[in-house]
């Protein structure tokens, strides 16, 4: 099946290099348009002649962002979509985007880099799992008002289904091979398709996650009591996990961190 492809870049020496590489891939493909400005954008989107578009997010006079908000308020039927960013530019709307699960590559890019990024959107496709409609309203919600503190994230579950869990939910997320268990509040267990070093590096900065070794990451709104003499973790839920001798350190260090915030709460942990 051929792919239609739309590209929204401001930039023409970007334009004519993905379009070189996409003339190099495997599969079909057909470049139905590409644009350069918000207002182009915006057409180009609103007509629904593309499968999927890849987006730089800094356009003339705006970003991407104002279109989709516009497009979404519309109830746009929209394509699936890849952002194209620099590498450490806009790095908060890059973490909202890895949030709601939408893919991105980084420039400078290669065809090895668009091969992978074309076989993400088949996958997906071919599922008919995807939502990108929830997905671009969740990400346009952590925008506005989340961007700092996202209170949600999408979770990439098996065959392209997604599913959007509060983060307070989430107990732990456990490495399993190239994937991860995420161990809901429930007793649910998620299997993502992402790996456990896709988490610890989207949710650093997130103070109440803690890796307590190399397979777990650890939620400690859910910690019920810790033992740093043994290193073992009781959770609220009734489990226990063993930290590392390695992390034990730093997990000490957080816990007595959230104790300075909140008096009192490491004693609880310790059982005093």
């Amino acid at each position: 099946m051929n792919t239609r492809i739309g590209i929204v870049e401001d930039n023409i020496d970007n334009i004519n290099t993905l379009k070189y590489i996409l003339d190099q891939v495997d599969i079909p493909v057909t470049i139905t348009g590409e644009v350069q400005t918000k207002e182009e954008a915006y057409t180009l989107l609103k007509e629904g002649r593309i499968d999927l578009v890849f987006l730089d997010i800094q356009l003339r006079k705006g970003t991407i962002f104002e279109v989709l908000e516009k497009l979404y308020e519309e109830r746009v039927k929209l394509p699936e979509m890849i952002f194209v960013t620099a590498h450490g530019s806009f790095e908060n709307a890059l973490n909202a985007i890895r949030f709601a699960c939408i893919d991105f590559i980084t420039k400078p890019i290669d065809k090895e880099t668009i091969d992978m990024a074309l076989n993400r959107f088949l996958q997906k496709r071919e599922s008919s799992h995807g939502d990108i409609q929830k997905q671009v309203n969740f990400l346009l919600n952590l925008l506005s008002h989340d961007i700092q503190n996202p209170k949600s994230i999408a979770i990439n579950l098996p065959k392209g289904i997604l599913d959007f869990i509060d983060l307070e939910e989430i107990v732990y997320i456990q490495a399993d091979e190239n994937m991860a268990k995420v161990k809901l509040v429930n007793n649910k267990t998620l299997r993502s398709v992402k790996h456990l070093g896709y988490y610890i590096e989207l949710l650093y900065g997130h103070r109440e996650f803690v890796q307590i070794s190399k397979s777990l990451l650890v939620n400690t709104v859910h910690l019920k009591q810790y033992n740093h003499r043994e290193k073992s973790l009781i959770l609220k839920n009734g489990e226990t996990l063993i930290a590392s001798h390695r992390f034990s350190r730093n997990l000490k260090k957080q816990l007595l961190e959230a104790q300075q915030k909140k008096p009192g709460l490491l004693g609880k942990w310790l059982g005093k």
